[in-house]
């Protein structure tokens, strides 16, 4: 059946468990993907009308050819189909609800779509974001000042760290404050196609997950890689916020990293291959943190650029209208009340300038008056600096990093230099990258029927 191949339900007993505590009821997790198939027999009634900024619509239409982004949302909110909901796939948080936003990385300026993506994501209403793409070229400020507007309004960011099979940042995943997670197979070895790097946090199932796909309103896949792990750990985080609400995106990111099972890395400090360890619900111990959640700012760096704190020109806080103020081509957003007062604030000075020197003149041409007759040639007015106002401006810097405000659970900094992969998959050739031209490829060509009748790839 295919609810007994869904093993990741299994290893974490989600039954008695997890469900019993949470089901990520009331939180709302944004999918910034190909959009979401919403008639899916798995979705129905979970996806919300949301946008697609390449292809317009709501977003309820995934436009990618394996239906990826209907393959990640079925992970984090699929509630089965049939008898019992015995069919199907089963989400992690059944409970939680899908703001599908539409991207497509093969038109436009891809990194200007990424940032209007999560401005709109948190305009509307998210609280946990999914970003199953990425790009060693992805480190662009736009999309930084984005990830740093989201953190500033409480957003937990969740990540793919890749399927490089080799150590390399990519964005979003190695952004300041955003979970980053790589991949393990069910018998919790590390997938040999993930990739790994120092800004790695969590591993969780990426290899033979059945998914939802895009294409008919029944269609499944069984997949790999870390698109799908993260999509296990944004459910995480809806499970978390779900069950204790007053949580701050930090403390959700904390609790996801003390609840992590240590024990594959060997202690609670941190590593490029398995970040903190294996990520998984655990409400045992999230139970007794949240009488002391820890700083409300967690253990990882947040992104701190100056318009983080204020919604991107254009949007506010309205929820009807996507956010469209983010400026592309890597500059960061403007104001256009903020421009007419530099202009009328120049001009002003200006005008101040030449009264001084009007003034100054008319002195000197006055008996009486300052180096003029009778003043015993003392000159009144000696050398001067330039007024400030008169001084270049300063160029704005490049964003800067802010350390944790608290010891990281292992008290060293949770991003390290990044180490080599360790080998895995018995030397295979590693799959080509899915994050250098197309994030929603497959390693290899989805099947017509759903794998798991037909035998296992290989990881």
């Amino acid at each position: 059946m295919t609810r007994d191949a869904q093993w990741p339900l299994q290893a974490y007993k989600m039954s008695t468990d997890v469900w019993p505590h949470s089901e990520g009821k009331g939180v709302v997790v944004a999918v910034i993907d190909s959009g979401v198939r919403a008639t899916h027999v798995d979705l129905t009634g979970q996806v919300l009308p949301g946008t697609d900024l390449v292809n317009g619509g709501n977003g309820q239409t995934d436009y990618a050819d394996d239906g990826h982004g209907t393959g990640v949302a079925s992970l984090i909110a699929g509630h089965g189909h049939g008898s019992g909901d015995a069919s199907g796939v089963m989400g992690i948080a059944p409970e939680s609800k899908i703001l599908p936003v539409g991207i497509d990385p093969g038109k436009g300026d891809t990194l200007t779509v990424i940032a209007k993506a999560i401005h709109y994501a948190v305009d509307h209403g998210a609280k946990v974001i999914n970003m199953s793409f990425g790009s060693p070229t992805g480190d662009s400020a736009v999309v930084e000042e984005a990830v740093a507007y989201a953190e500033a309004h409480d957003v937990v960011l969740v990540a793919a760290s890749g399927n490089d099979a080799r150590a390399v940042d990519n964005y979003p995943a190695s952004f300041p404050g955003v979970i980053s997670v790589g991949g393990v197979d069910q018998n919790g070895k590390l997938w040999n196609g993930e990739t790994t790097s120092s800004h790695l946090t969590v591993v969780a199932p990426a290899f033979n997950i059945v998914r939802d796909g895009g294409s008919s309103d029944t269609k499944m896949y069984q997949s790999k890689g870390t698109s799908f792990a993260a999509a296990y750990v944004s459910a995480f985080a809806a499970l978390i916020r779900s069950a204790y609400p007053k949580l701050t995106q930090g403390q959700v990111v904390n609790f996801i990293i003390k609840g992590a099972d240590h024990s594959p890395v060997g202690s609670a400090a941190h590593n490029s291959t398995w970040g903190y360890g294996l990520a998984r619900p655990n409400f045992t111990l999230w139970a007794s943190m949240a009488k002391n959640p820890g700083p409300a700012a967690g253990p990882l760096p947040q992104a701190t650029l100056a318009s983080a704190a204020t919604p991107a020109p254009g949007t506010g806080s309205s929820s009807s209208h996507p956010a469209t103020g983010v400026a592309s081509g890597g500059g960061k957003s403007g104001s256009s009340s903020g421009l007419v007062l530099a202009v009328v604030g120049v001009l002003v000075l200006l005008v101040v300038i030449v009264v001084i020197v009007l003034i100054a003149r008319r002195k000197k041409q006055t008996p009486g008056g300052p180096g003029g007759p009778g003043s015993g040639g003392t000159p009144g007015y000696g050398p001067q600096t330039p007024p400030p106002y008169q001084q270049q401006p300063q160029q704005p810097q490049a964003p800067q990093y802010r350390p944790p405000s608290s010891p990281q659970p292992s008290q060293q900094p949770p991003y390290y230099q990044p180490q080599q992969p360790q080998a895995g998959g018995g030397g295979q050739q590693p799959p080509p990258s899915v994050y250098q031209n197309n994030p929603y490829a497959q390693p290899t060509q989805p099947q017509q029927q759903p794998p798991y009748y037909g035998g296992n790839p290989q990881g």
